[in-house]
């Protein structure tokens, strides 16, 4: 199937925009911050951009930020670790399109990094719905969703029918 290496690529594209988008979205005692994957490898500034007009820059906020950067420094590589397969499927995905196929040896790393980026979305998932009420899943959680859906059939379906550039005579 000739466009398996563009869904694959399209795949890795969606996890790559996934990582700049808000993952979770907490709410408490009336404030609402959102928080992206991005933010979390960067670091946060201020408690602004989080939780947006609801800071006010106190010293007590500066002291939460401090914290929440150390909270946020100590899992950067989990984080990263995360999105690694939507960069493979990129990665695979763009292989694909410059060699103008995608045979079975990019096709089943596709689908196996399709299958985990789908079990890290189930964990992560997982995760923010059992927060009591107070986290959702953001955008970027669902953005992973389709990441690993898309790596996955377009990985199982290039497995089955290889795409092979065509003889020319």
């Amino acid at each position: 199937m000739k466009a398996t290496k563009y869904i694959v690529l399209g795949a890795g594209l969606i996890g790559i925009i996934a990582f700049f988008l808000p993952l979770v979205s907490v709410q408490k005692s009336g404030i609402e911050g959102k928080l992206s994957a991005y933010q979390i490898v960067k670091g946060i500034d201020s408690a602004k951009d989080v939780v947006g007009d609801a800071a006010n820059g106190t010293a007590d906020e500066q002291a939460s930020v401090r914290e929440a950067n150390d909270a946020l420094g100590a899992i950067k590589g989990i984080v990263v670790a995360i999105f690694a397969p939507a960069g493979l499927l990129l990665l695979f995905g763009g292989i694909g399109t410059a060699r103008k196929r995608f045979g079975r040896g990019l096709a089943i790393p596709s689908m196996i990094f399709g299958l985990i980026g789908l079990a890290i979305w189930a964990l992560l998932n997982s995760a923010a719905s059992s927060g009591g009420g107070e986290s959702a899943a953001g955008i970027g959680m669902h953005m992973l969703l389709l990441t690993g859906l898309l790596g996955t059939v377009g990985g199982l379906f290039a497995t089955v029918k290889p795409d092979r550039a065509q003889q020319t005579a």
